[in-house]
């Protein structure tokens, strides 16, 4: 199947004409059409460049340019692989160099930081070619984004979404918000706040949906929960996408104010479990305007839903509910594969659908995600483990990138990464050390700490380290 590139968004945009799509809380703002020429441009001077169908790295904050670069790069049937913004210089170009990447495309603040030539396409400082850039066809197979997951001996490992997923991912979306199942929907007068990273989670589901359904949006650079309910009364906002931590900070703030972020009409959260307690007392701030999303980029982003219906239900006494992902959406095909030992109605969850990765599919079309679930009589699933090792704070994080780095740390005998219960993030990453005989302990551990500070992305770096006389056994 052939694909203009980049035009579901790309329409969008033209019939938003001169009306604004983004705010930046610096008050730097985009309309549709002047939106439309600066991509346009953007894809003009890539293109001179030779970038054309090649793979391009991404370093950005949350900004106007980084929505500019990140469809910039779509519409010349380019590969995108974006990067954590806040992750160290030193594993921004292991990234990209586990890529192969042909350019790296970033930011005034990237560009100060990552060794070698990089393109700077920044929101006062554009990167423009000569002449507009005319869409062009791509074969709906061809990897649209790399979804890095982390670098390993081997090179790369990486969620390699098709232009054909990327844009069922987009279309899904725009469906769930107009079919009302987050809530009551009225285009008019919907505004996004994108406060969560727009390259990733938050993109799929929103600030690109909402750009291709010409809906406005605000991007916060990053989260500060006082400056996010300033934006939210400032702009009217109804809509926005966390993970668990940012919730219940928001739901604090917003506890401390009562009469702030009154236009909030959906708040969508995913990425980790939320606690019942803290659950309840957001909706009880908020109201049941909540929906928990469940997805994994290799098979669907999103999968599941807790929509604002089960929540209100969660208020009136469903505990159950409170552990549960919700149901499955339309369009995704569902079954558990069960393993001997399991419990019935236990099993790895399996989807099939368009927005399923064909890498990650058997010959029949189904993906194995490797989290295990369970099914009640109603349709709803509840997450009970893993298959492999992955850790879920909100990110996932795979702990044998974690221990190859602190392994390479002199004195350090053995090493094991297990993620562990925490109320705040749902797992924490835990890090067990055995010292070499003879080393000095507390030296050691200041060491790794500061190695693993410079290669990782903080979300990686484990927030406990023990030192033990043997390593735990695999959970």
């Amino acid at each position: 199947m052939k694909i203009i590139a980049g035009d579901l968004v790309r329409q969008g945009l033209k019939a938003s004409g001169a009306r604004t799509v983004i705010h930046e809380m610096d008050g730097s703002v985009r309309t549709g059409e002047t939106l439309l020429r600066n991509i346009d441009l953007l894809a003009s001077a890539l293109a001179g460049q030779g970038l054309a169908g090649k793979t391009i790295g991404l370093w950005y904050q949350n900004s106007i340019a980084a929505i500019e670069a990140f469809l910039a790069v779509e519409w010349i049937g380019a590969v995108r692989l974006a990067v954590d913004p806040n992750a160290p210089p030193a594993e921004v170009e292991a990234i990209f160099q586990a890529a192969n990447v042909a350019a790296m495309l970033t930011d005034d603040r990237g560009a100060k930081a990552i060794r070698g030539n990089a393109l700077v396409h920044d929101t006062h400082r554009p990167l423009h070619g000569s002449l507009p850039w005319r869409p062009v066809t791509v074969d709906g197979d061809r990897t649209a984004i790399l979804y890095p997951r982390a670098v390993q001996p081997e090179g790369l490992f990486a969620v390699p979404l098709s232009y054909s997923n990327w844009d069922a991912t987009l279309r899904r979306s725009m469906s769930l918000f107009r079919s009302g199942r987050y809530g009551p929907w009225q285009e008019n007068s919907e505004c996004l706040l994108s406060c969560q990273q727009i390259m990733h989670g938050t993109g799929f589901v929103a600030t690109f949906p909402f750009l291709a359904m010409g809906v406005p949006q605000v991007i916060v650079r990053e989260f500060e929960p006082d400056a996010v309910i300033e934006a939210i009364d400032r702009h009217a906002v109804t809509s926005t996408m966390l993970v668990p931590v940012m919730l219940q900070r928001l739901t604090l703030a917003a506890d401390r104010f009562p009469k702030t972020a009154a236009s909030l009409r959906h708040i969508l959260y995913g990425g980790g479990k939320v606690e019942l307690s803290e659950l309840r007392r957001a909706i009880d701030v908020f109201g049941p305007i909540l929906s928990q999303l469940y997805g994994r980029f290799e098979g669907g982003w999103p999968i599941s839903i807790l929509d604002p219906s089960d929540h209100e239900a969660i208020s009136r006494g469903r505990d159950d509910l409170g552990g549960s992902c919700g149901r499955v959406i339309d369009g995704i095909e569902m079954k558990l594969k069960r393993s001997d030992g399991q419990e019935a109605g236990c099993g790895e969850l399996c989807v099939r659908g368009p927005m399923v990765v064909r890498e990650y599919a058997d010959a029949d079309g189904w993906c194995s995600l490797g989290d295990l679930m369970s099914v009640d009589g109603d349709g709803y699933i509840s997450y009970r483990g893993r298959h492999d090792r992955m850790i879920n704070t909100g990110y996932h994080i795979y702990p044998q990138e974690i221990e190859t780095v602190i392994s390479e740390v002199a004195g350090v005998g053995k090493v094991r990464v297990l993620g562990e219960v925490n109320k705040e993030w749902g797992q924490t990453v835990v890090a067990y050390l055995v010292i070499g005989e003879g080393c000095h302990r507390d030296q050691i551990l200041s060491e790794v700490k500061q190695v693993l500070a410079g290669r990782l992305a903080r979300y990686k770096i484990p927030r406990i380290f023990r030192l033990v006389e043997e390593l735990p056994p695999l959970q």
